[in-house]
């Protein structure tokens, strides 16, 4: 991956591009499994070759992934892979920031996200139903939540403390027994209980 500095992104059409429910798969598979083709994401994901292919060229358009063309080695080098570009995406959840769209667009972003992590959560409940999971994992696994009183400022700040307290238990690539990739999400919003 070329893990570059992560810049916001601010771009509304970018963003719209992004907010596509198997457009998110296809870049959390990359960025969890590593690079692959249209057609070993197609198997990962239980689509269509041509369709993952279709999802993969607005991705590259964006910027969100790049061909690896060191990977197309096999039939002659005529295997596309592709890789992620970076390790996550960020940007701004305040619609001002991404123009006259920007409300529109913050809102697809919302609803795609939700609908990932509804599907992770429930592959994951579907995994500790037929037993692929063992006792200390789905001990370790679960929610949580808290209810402070925060300024913007230190909110962000614990934002940015969590991402680099979350980022320091990361094993890499390490060959470290029983370890498996971890999703984590941080939500922090305002909240009144009277609305």
């Amino acid at each position: 991956m070329t893990e570059r500095q992560l810049p916001q992104v601010t771009d509304a059409e970018a963003l719209r591009a992004l907010a596509h429910p198997l457009r998110m798969r296809i870049l959390g598979s990359l960025r969890v499994d590593g690079p692959a083709t249209s057609a070993v994401l197609a198997r990962r994901l239980g689509t269509d070759s041509g369709q993952t292919s279709h999802h993969l060229r607005l991705l590259d358009r964006y910027g969100f992934i790049e061909e690896a063309p060191e990977l197309g080695k096999g039939s002659r080098g005529r295997e596309r892979w592709w890789k992620a570009t970076q390790s996550t995406t960020v940007w701004s959840s305040n619609p001002d920031d991404l123009g006259p769209d920007g409300a529109e667009v913050v809102s697809a972003l919302d609803r795609t996200i939700r609908q990932v992590w509804e599907q992770i959560i429930e592959s994951y409940r579907a995994q500790v139903a037929r037993r692929e999971w063992s006792a200390a994992w789905q001990q370790a696994a679960g929610y949580g939540d808290v209810v402070i009183r925060t300024t913007p400022e230190r909110l962000a700040a614990m934002r940015a403390e969590l991402k680099k307290v979350a980022e320091s238990y990361d094993l890499g690539d390490q060959a470290v027994p029983d370890a498996e990739s971890v999703a984590i999400v941080l939500q922090a919003y305002p909240y009144r209980t009277d609305q």
